[in-house]
């Protein structure tokens, strides 16, 4: 397999549309010189969803096309994609994602002279171009208990502020989940994704190991892109289950145990005290009252496909 520069990974649920406007924008700005390829990971969408894809994929370059018989969520999902790839850097492209400008070669010049960056992204906007961050901070304690703005009078490097849009380059804890471009000889060093977390929490951890093996975390303003938010996934309450399993697993991964204990009560009165606005936070707060157990998880629900 030639040595590429870049290949980008995008995972496709039933949402072929969505999908294929992604690949389409990547085409319009990529600069033609640069050597990339796009690996496209259908997660076992409906037959239908993954024959519209296949007939759009069929018509193009330098893209190849895995249909998977599982549901293997978004960290198996692109761990998939990965065995498929052979390039310097990957780009984990959410497929409701749609590029501004040439965020390829952006943000692969600025991995290039900035080698101890391990991930970086670009700059997000909403669906009607209004600004969105496209980082936050490490869910710990001391965030939960006091919040950004007062740990930030400490510590202003190390909380930025979310809600202004930057010019240059800023250090940050992780980036969106959506769009995260990696350095692959760091992913690798570091074993890639947990495929334990099935939907949410996926670009904490990374972040997360990344600076505990000493390797920085960007945003690159230059590079811009759209994320038609929450497109891609179905919200409902195994959804929002799914987001509180994954949040509770991290902090035992990564938390004390007290901390644990404090967090998952935290997390039970966010919801609890909202129970007379629908049925569903009484569920949820139950639900993270006695661990959000990742046995729960939709990881071990899935089916596989058999036609």
């Amino acid at each position: 397999m030639e040595k590429l520069q870049i290949s980008v990974i995008i995972i496709n649920f039933n949402s072929a549309l969505y999908t294929i406007e992604c690949i389409k924008s990547i085409k319009k700005f990529a600069e033609p010189n640069l050597k990339y390829n796009i690996i496209v990971i259908d997660n076992n969408s409906k037959s239908v969803d993954y024959e519209n894809l296949n007939l759009f994929v069929n018509t193009q370059s330098n893209i190849k096309l895995i249909r998977s018989k599982l549901n293997l969520g978004f960290s198996g999902g692109n761990m998939l994609g990965i065995q498929h790839t052979n390039a310097e850097y990957i780009y984990f492209l959410n497929n409701d994602t749609l590029f501004l400008n040439d965020c390829l070669s952006i943000l692969y010049k600025f991995m290039l002279t900035n080698s101890n960056v391990g991930i970086c992204t670009g700059q997000m906007y909403n669906t009607d171009m209004s600004f969105h961050h496209s980082f936050s901070y490490f869910p710990t304690l001391f965030l939960k208990v006091f919040g950004s703005g007062i740990l930030r009078i400490f510590k202003p490097q190390k909380f930025p502020k979310r809600k202004i849009e930057y010019i240059n380059p800023l250090q940050v804890d992780f980036v969106t989940g959506a769009a995260m471009f990696v350095d692959y000889s760091k992913f690798s060093e570091i074993s890639g994704f947990d495929t334990n977390f099935f939907l949410y929490c996926e670009e904490e951890d990374i972040a997360l190991r990344m600076k505990q093996s000493n390797f920085s975390v960007y945003i690159v303003p230059e590079a811009k892109f759209i994320h038609h938010m929450g497109k891609s996934t179905v919200r409902n309450l195994d959804v929002e289950k799914e987001n509180y399993i994954s949040l509770l697993y991290y902090h035992r991964k990564y938390s004390s145990e007290i901390a644990y204990i404090l967090l998952k009560l935290l997390y039970f009165f966010k919801n609890i005290k909202k129970f007379y606005k629908h049925i569903n936070y009484l569920k949820l707060a139950i639900f993270i009252l006695f661990g959000a157990k990742m046995k729960h998880s939709l990881k071990h629900k899935q089916k596989l496909r058999i036609d």
